[in-house]
């Protein structure tokens, strides 16, 4: 043969070669991912996505009819040995391991460095690459790794939800840490309420605030760190008053005898908030627990500033209050005017203000309402509010009670004090740890006030945006919600936030272990049902429940598969004397049938740190999260110590805080109780009632506008 010929049979040759090797190593490289879990640490700043049109989930595929058919195929019973991994393939697993562990300590070495990055080229086709054991079937992800790719949902989406369920220890912390550093980067105002109060977590938002350069924006209030913690009044920021009266007693028992008590506790809470709003007063835990156990005070000073109005406005009826008030005092010590029995061992002042009170038969529900429980014996009083004092109790005490309680006044104390609208017109980053497992009920309360305060500020964003005098083009900032365990605060304010809140700029990403978790919660399934149901995307990782996992697997659509069914057989055919003593015959019959996309039982065998979900309209993609890598990261705090001394030095309160805020302007007693406090009665509150804040017509019944460090 001639030379030329030769070599150009032998490229052809070598061109056919490399093809089949080729498709040899991808079916290599498919075999490995069957057996192995791949793993990948991605740092959240360095995503490969555009973050202001995109949400990075993790790397993954889109599900199909391919990838059931091949997750079939893997169960077969012939098939097992491409599935399981070898004696072989274990050992040469386990060397890697050891040389990884050694380039790992050898930290000054280039050969070590070397050598670790060559352990991770070419992932599970790595023949060295570490099998990470991470529970599950690696199946599940094996049949689509080859053509894995970011997955991602359009952040123009996001205003239609994610839930985001799996049971403990799968993962569920480390993706929202994940797609919250994605936000603070994406520079949206960022709000993540975490029961457990994860430290991780937490050192992640502070790294990733400080990263972005939004470190002044950011918020840390956590019930587990008083000392380190934002403050923040739960009640304090409203629309409407009766706000405040739902979110301090929503935590109370309401099942069975307790409904009766929760809404006789409702009643006085109502009284209580809108008597200390008339008189300039900031709403709190602890001067609701003063004023509802201790009624007498407020009823003397909301009534003197009752009567002092009306002297103003009607002086020919009112304008001798004061002498008809000792007239009537006079007349009680002489026992000369008739004293109600559950009165008489009240001070005769306080008696002949209520007796006044009778003689001028005013029109002022709050008056009345007050009136009416002073007039209570105090034996029966205190039986009506039995289940209202501890819990306020719970929440006043100790270090806890200064941060859910906060001292406005306090000029010693710089921890900030914010609130929401505050946080959104700063473009702010919050994180909220409740520390669930130190006090659940304090926890459940101020989680659940939290919620229904961010209610109420996205129904007065809907309204008026973020600035209420602007040229009627409504400015909304786009808020990014991330609620763990989201079954621990979520109540009856929840479902307006799911299903309403959308058309305000917000994105809420819940997480939670389980359907059955928000059912017992709420307490009604149809109630769990409209919740779940205002989801728009389900991210899946591994639970526990086949009825939870039907929540994504009824979604889905069943498609067509292909059964191999082989049939052999053998004839005698030698009596016949046609010189053919028997005939075979081997068949294969592929039978179509249908089969469920995803089944129950592959969402329970998911692997840690993989989900499936239906994005954007039930497209399912199944997905492998990154963990966060941390390593050499200069932002990572070196420990909570770290923080807690970098957010001592950068407290710093507003001395203008109260011009800044527009809460008490909108409110019409509060607006006019200017002028009618005795200025007595407002210096008596400067230091032994601490609690009490007084205001006037320029002050807030929400002080919480007291800026961040950053002001």
């Amino acid at each position: 043969m001639p030379h030329s010929l030769g070599a150009v049979s032998g490229a052809i040759a070598a061109g056919f070669g490399c093809v089949r090797a080729r498709q040899a190593f991808q079916v290599y490289s498919y075999q490995r991912g069957l057996k192995f879990t791949k793993m990948t640490r991605l740092a959240p700043h360095k995503l490969p996505v555009n973050l202001k049109e995109h949400l990075y989930l993790g790397e993954g595929f889109e599900w199909t009819q391919l990838h059931t058919q091949r997750l079939l195929d893997a169960r077969e019973t012939d098939v097992q040995r491409f599935v399981k991994a070898s004696p072989t393939e274990l050992k040469l697993a386990a060397t890697g391991e050891k040389m990884r562990k050694w380039a790992q300590a050898k930290t000054d070495s280039l050969l070590a460095r070397v050598l670790e990055r060559a352990l991770d080229v070419g992932g599970t086709a790595n023949p060295f690459a570490t099998g990470v054991d991470l529970g599950g079937n690696p199946v599940l992800h094996g049949v689509g790794v080859q053509n894995e790719k970011p997955v991602v949902l359009r952040q123009g989406s996001r205003s239609g939800h994610l839930l985001v369920m799996g049971t403990t220890r799968v993962g569920k912390t480390r993706l929202l840490e994940l797609l919250c550093s994605q936000d603070i980067h994406a520079g949206h105002v960022v709000i993540v309420i975490d029961p457990k109060g994860d430290a991780e977590l937490m050192l992640r938002m502070h790294a990733e605030a400080r990263r972005a350069g939004r470190l002044d924006q950011f918020y840390m209030f956590h019930l587990g760190y008083p000392e380190i913690s934002a403050r923040y009044n739960g009640i304090g920021n409203f629309a409407r008053i009766t706000e405040v009266a739902g979110r301090a007693t929503n935590a109370l028992p309401s099942s069975g005898n307790s409904a009766a008590f929760k809404e006789f506790s409702w009643r006085f809470t109502n009284i209580v908030a809108q008597a200390q709003v008339a008189l300039g007063r900031i709403p709190t835990y602890e001067t609701l627990l003063k004023d509802v156990t201790g009624i007498d005070p407020l009823f003397m000073d909301y009534a003197g500033m009752t009567f002092r109005k009306l002297a103003i406005d009607h002086p020919q009826r009112f304008g001798s209050y004061q002498d008809r008030l000792v007239e009537l005092e006079r007349a009680i010590v002489a026992k000369k005017a008739p004293v109600p029995r559950s009165l008489q061992d009240r001070s005769p002042d306080q008696v002949a203000m209520y007796l006044l009170i009778k003689e001028a038969r005013l029109d002022d529900k709050v008056l009345v309402g007050l009136a009416a429980a002073f007039s209570y014996e105090r034996s029966f009083y205190e039986k009506i509010i039995a289940s209202l004092g501890p819990f306020l109790e719970k929440l006043t005490s100790g270090a806890v009670g200064k941060l859910i309680s906060p001292d406005y006044f306090d000029p010693n104390d710089k921890r900030p004090i914010f609130d929401w609208m505050t946080v959104f017109r700063q473009g702010g980053i919050v994180y909220a740890g409740l520390d669930a497992l130190s006090d659940s009920v304090v926890s459940s309360a101020v989680g659940n006030s939290m919620l229904s305060d961010l209610v109420s500020t996205g129904g007065k964003l809907y309204k008026t945006g973020l600035d209420p005098h602007g040229d009627g083009k409504l400015q909304l900032p786009t808020v990014c919600c991330h609620f763990d365990e989201v079954n621990e605060i979520a109540g009856p304010e929840f479902v307006p936030m799911v299903n309403k809140l959308g058309g305000s700029g917000f994105r809420i990403t819940a997480y939670t272990q389980s359907m059955f978790d928000i059912e017992a919660k709420v307490g009604d399934k149809a109630k769990a049902g409209q919740i779940l149901d205002n989801f728009n995307h389900l991210c899946m990782l591994r639970v526990r429940s086949k009825a939870t996992a039907s929540l994504l697997t009824d979604q889905v659509p069943q498609v067509n598969v292909t059964v191999l069914t082989p049939v052999s057989g053998v004839s005698d055919t030698a009596a016949q004397g046609n010189g053919v003593d028997f005939t075979s015959q081997n068949n294969d019959i592929a039978n179509k049938s249908k089969a469920p996309l995803i089944e129950p039982s592959d969402v329970l065998s998911l692997p840690q740190g993989q989900a499936f979900a239906l994005l954007e309209g039930n497209r399912c993609h199944k997905i492998r999260i990154p963990l966060a890598d941390s390593k050499d990261d200069p932002f990572i705090p070196a420990s909570l110590k770290a923080v807690a001394e970098d957010m001592k030095r950068r407290y710093r309160t507003s001395e203008t805080w109260a011009a800044e805020t527009d809460w008490l302007s909108t409110q019409p007693l509060g607006a006019g109780a200017g002028g009618l406090i005795d200025t007595d009665l407002a210096s008596a509150f400067d230091d032994d009632m601490p609690g009490y804040a007084m205001a006037g017509a320029t002050s807030s019944a929400v002080a919480g506008n007291v800026m961040g460090p950053h002001l």
